[in-house]
C-alpha cells in the first residue's frame, strides 16, 4: 500500500498531459468558411446572382445555419440549414436577388453561437442594362475580352461598361436561376467535359430558358462524347484542318455597326486557324473559311447557342487586333454602348409593377386627390377663421387651447374612418404563374409565381414550396425604386424553399417565387409549316382545367388563336400568318398592348392617393402576353433607337427570342396553378391563373 502511493502523482501527471494534448487538438479543430459572391465578384442590379459557400469541418459534427445579410438597404436576408459531419466539405449555391451594391455579411452558426463570419463581402454591382458575359475558359488568361466604352462621363463608363466574369469550374453555379443574371456564357469544350452533372443540368436549363451559350470547340470529340452537350448543341462537325484566317472574321465583326473597329490586321489575316466545319440543326452559318462554315448559331428552346469551330484562346486569334469587337458582336453587345453618349436609361420601371397592377386586391380603394384637398381645406378653415369667429362671438378666445386639439382629434378619427372604409377587407391571396415549358430529354417547367397578398392587419406571412432550386424575392421597382418592400427573410434547406414576408395593414404586397419542377406532360404542342404562311398547330391539354385562350408568336407576328381546349383533349388548328417581304422585322407591341397605359398604371399604383382604377390592369391574355416582351414596350428617341420603358429579370423577357425569329405558343388556364399554392396560409379569398409559354420548333412538311 505504501509503495503504490508515490506512483499516484505520476499517473495524475500523465492523465493531465493526455487531457492537455486532447484539449489542444480540439482547440486546433477549426471550420473553414469561404464565400464567393456573384459572378467572380460581379453582378447586375435587379438581377439574380449566385453566392457560393464552401465549408470544411474538421471538428465535431453539428447542424449549421448559414446567414447572408445585407449590411444596409432593403435586400432580403437568406438562411440555409446544412448538416456538417466531421471531416466533410460542403459546397452549395444560393440564388440571391439584390437591387443595390450594398455590402453583405455572412455568418456560420451552431445554434446561437457564431462559428465563423465575413463582415466585408462586396460586389462590383452595375446597371442591369449593361452586358455581363461569364467565361469558363480553357486557359486562365484566355476567353472573351470586350471593348471599353468611351462615354464622356466617368460615371457612365463605370455603370454601363460591358464586363467579362472569369469563372472557376469548382464554384460554377448548379442553379439555373442563379445563372439568369448573365447575358451570355462562353464555354470552352475542354472545360465542358469536366462539369459536374448538376452544373451541366443547370447550364442546359438556363440556355433553354433564354440564355445565350457561346461554345468554342477545342476538339469536336469534346462535344460528341459529352451527351448533355451534344443534346443541347445538336451539331455536326467536320475534321479539323488549318485555314487562312483571311478577311472573313474582320468583315463579320464590322457588321455589328461598331464605331471604332480598326482596319484589317494583315498579320492575323495571314495566320492559320485550326478549324472544324460546324453545322447546327435548325441553325445558320455566321461566316466561312475555305468555303466551310466554321461558326454557326441556332435557337434552342427560348435561348440560343453560338458555336465556334475553333479555339479562340490560341494564336493567331489571341493576338488579333479586333478580337474585342468580334467578341462584342458574338455576345450581342449593342453598338450604342460604344458611342460618346450613353443611351438614355432613366425612368425605366420593372415589369413587376404591371403584374402588381393586375393582381393587387380590388378590395382597396384610394382617396381621390380632390377629396384630399377638400379635407385639407376644411381642416384649415375650421382651425382658422371658423374657430376664431365663433370663439370671439361667445367671448371665450382662451378656449382655443381646448378646441384646437379637439379639431386635431376629430379630423384624425375622420381620416382613420375614411381609410377604414376605403381599405379594410379580408385576407386575400392572388397568384399568377408564368411558366415556360422547356424542351429536352426530360421536359422541365421554369416558373415565376407572382403572389399578391392583401393583409387586414400588420402580420408576417409564410411562402414557399418543395423545390430543389428556386428563390423568392420582393417586387422590384426599377433602378431608382429598388426593392419595393423590406422585411423578407428567405429560408433554404435541401429540397425546401420558404420565406417570411411582412405585410403592413390594409395594403397589398407583391412577391415573386422562381422555381423549377418536372413538367409531367401537363401541356404539349407541335407546330408544322405547310406552306409559305400556313401552319398546323397541335395542342394536347393534360391539365386539370380548360385552356381558355391562346396566342402565337411566329414570323415576328403575334396572332390570337381561337381555342377552347377541355382537360384531357387534343386540338389541331390551322393557322395562317399574314406576312410580306416588306414587313417590318420589329414587333410593334405598343399598338396592341397599350404600353402607355401600362406605364400610367404603374405610376398610379405607386401613389397613395388618386384614381383607383388608373392603377389597375385587366389580367387578360393580350396584356399577359405583352408583359413577356418588356424591352419591346417602349418608344424611340430622336435618333430612332429603342428606349425600353420596362425592364425585367430572371429571363422573363422574350424580346430577343422574338427578334431572332423564334416561335412561342402562349396558353392561358384560368383558376389553375401548376404547383401547390405559394402562400402557406389559409384564406377564403384566393384566385390563380397560369400563362404557359411553350417554345416551338417548326417542322416543315416534305
Amino acid at each position: 500500500m505504501h509503495a503504490a502511493t508515490p506512483q499516484l502523482p505520476r499517473r495524475l501527471a500523465k492523465l493531465g498531459l493526455v487531457c492537455l494534448l486532447a484539449g489542444g487538438s480540439l482547440a486546433r479543430a477549426e471550420v473553414q468558411f469561404d464565400v464567393f459572391m456573384g459572378f467572380a465578384g460581379k453582378a447586375r442590379q435587379g438581377e439574380w446572382f449566385p453566392v457560393t459557400f464552401e465549408i470544411f469541418n474538421d471538428g465535431p459534427t453539428f447542424d449549421g445555419q448559414v446567414e447572408l445579410r445585407p449590411r444596409f438597404g432593403d435586400n432580403p436576408v437568406y438562411d440555409y440549414n446544412v448538416e456538417l459531419a466531421t471531416n466533410t466539405r460542403k459546397r452549395f449555391t444560393l440564388a440571391v436577388f439584390a437591387d443595390t451594391n450594398a455590402g453583405w455579411s455572412a455568418k456560420l452558426k451552431n445554434g446561437g453561437k457564431t462559428v465563423a463570419k465575413h463582415d466585408e463581402l462586396k460586389l462590383d454591382s452595375f446597371d442591369s442594362t449593361a452586358v455581363l458575359v461569364g467565361a469558363l475558359s480553357g486557359q486562365q488568361a484566355g476567353g472573351p475580352v470586350l471593348p471599353k466604352t468611351r462615354f464622356k462621363s466617368k460615371w457612365d463608363n463605370d455603370r454601363f461598361a460591358p464586363r467579362v466574369a472569369h469563372l472557376q469550374l469548382d464554384t460554377f453555379p448548379d442553379d439555373p436561376i442563379a445563372l439568369s443574371g448573365l447575358n451570355a456564357l462562353y464555354l470552352n469544350s475542354a472545360r465542358a467535359i469536366n462539369l459536374r452533372t448538376e452544373q451541366a443540368a443547370a447550364l442546359s436549363t438556363w440556355v433553354l430558358g433564354g440564355g445565350h451559350l457561346i461554345l468554342a470547340v477545342d476538339q469536336p470529340g469534346d462535344v460528341t462524347s459529352t451527351p448533355w452537350l451534344a443534346s443541347l448543341i445538336r451539331g455536326r462537325f467536320g475534321p479539323v484542318q488549318n485555314s487562312a484566317a483571311g478577311p472573313a472574321l474582320h468583315r463579320w465583326a464590322e457588321t455589328g455597326g461598331y464605331p471604332d473597329v480598326a482596319s484589317p490586321d494583315a498579320t492575323f489575316a495571314a495566320g492559320q486557324l485550326a478549324t472544324a466545319e460546324v453545322r447546327l440543326a435548325k441553325g445558320e452559318a455566321l461566316f466561312e473559311l475555305d468555303n466551310r462554315p466554321v461558326a454557326a448559331e441556332a435557337n434552342r428552346g427560348l435561348g440560343q447557342v453560338s458555336v465556334l469551330g475553333f479555339n479562340p484562346e490560341r494564336e493567331p486569334f489571341k493576338s488579333w487586333t479586333n478580337r474585342a469587337w468580334f467578341w462584342a458582336r458574338l455576345a450581342k453587345v449593342p453598338a450604342a454602348w460604344f458611342e460618346k453618349e450613353a443611351p438614355q436609361q432613366y425612368g425605366r420601371s420593372s415589369i413587376d409593377g404591371v403584374y402588381g397592377a393586375m393582381l393587387d386586391s380590388r378590395q382597396v380603394s384610394k382617396l381621390p386627390i380632390v377629396w384630399l384637398l377638400l379635407l385639407l381645406a376644411a381642416y384649415l378653415v375650421i382651425i382658422g377663421p371658423v374657430d376664431r369667429i365663433w370663439l370671439k362671438r361667445i367671448n371665450k378666445q382662451m378656449l382655443t387651447w381646448l378646441t384646437f386639439p379637439a379639431y386635431v382629434a376629430i379630423f384624425s378619427l375622420l381620416i382613420y374612418f375614411i381609410g377604414y372604409k376605403l381599405r379594410a377587407g379580408q385576407l386575400e391571396l392572388n397568384e399568377l404563374h408564368i411558366v415556360d415549358v422547356l424542351p429536352g430529354q426530360q421536359e422541365v417547367l421554369r416558373g415565376r409565381s407572382y403572389v399578391s397578398i392583401y393583409s387586414p392587419l400588420n402580420d408576417d406571412y409564410r411562402l414557399g414550396g418543395s423545390f430543389e432550386q428556386g428563390g423568392i424575392r420582393s417586387e422590384y421597382g426599377g433602378a431608382f425604386r429598388g426593392n419595393m418592400a423590406s422585411s423578407l427573410r428567405v429560408q433554404r434547406a435541401p429540397g425546401k424553399l420558404e420565406a417570411s414576408a411582412r405585410v403592413p395593414i390594409w395594403t397589398s404586397r407583391l412577391l415573386c417565387s422562381e422555381w423549377l419542377a418536372p413538367a409531367n406532360g401537363g401541356v404539349t404542342a407541335a407546330f408544322t409549316k405547310n406552306g409559305r404562311a400556313s401552319y398546323e398547330l397541335s395542342i394536347k391539354n393534360g391539365l386539370d382545367k380548360a385552356i381558355t385562350g391562346a396566342m402565337l408568336l411566329v414570323e415576328g407576328k403575334v396572332t390570337e388563336v381561337e381555342l377552347q381546349s377541355p382537360p384531357g383533349g387534343t386540338r389541331t388548328i390551322r393557322v395562317r400568318i399574314g406576312s410580306s417581304p416588306d414587313s417590318d422585322p420589329h414587333i410593334d407591341f405598343e399598338s396592341f398592348s397599350h404600353a402607355g397605359r401600362f406605364e400610367n398604371a404603374v405610376n398610379a399604383r405607386n401613389m397613395a392617393f388618386g384614381d383607383t382604377e388608373g392603377g389597375r390592369i385587366d389580367p387578360s391574355l393580350v396584356n399577359l402576353v405583352a408583359c413577356s416582351f418588356p424591352a419591346l414596350l417602349g418608344s424611340s428617341n430622336p435618333a430612332g433607337r429603342p428606349i425600353g420603358d420596362f425592364s425585367s429579370s430572371g429571363g422573363l423577357d422574350l424580346s430577343a427570342h422574338a427578334e431572332r425569329g423564334g416561335a412561342v405558343l402562349f396558353l392561358l388556364a384560368e383558376d389553375h396553378a401548376p404547383i401547390p399554392s405559394t402562400g402557406l396560409f389559409e384564406t377564403k379569398l384566393a384566385q390563380a391563373r397560369t400563362l404557359y409559354r411553350i417554345p416551338l420548333e417548326i417542322t416543315e412538311t416534305e
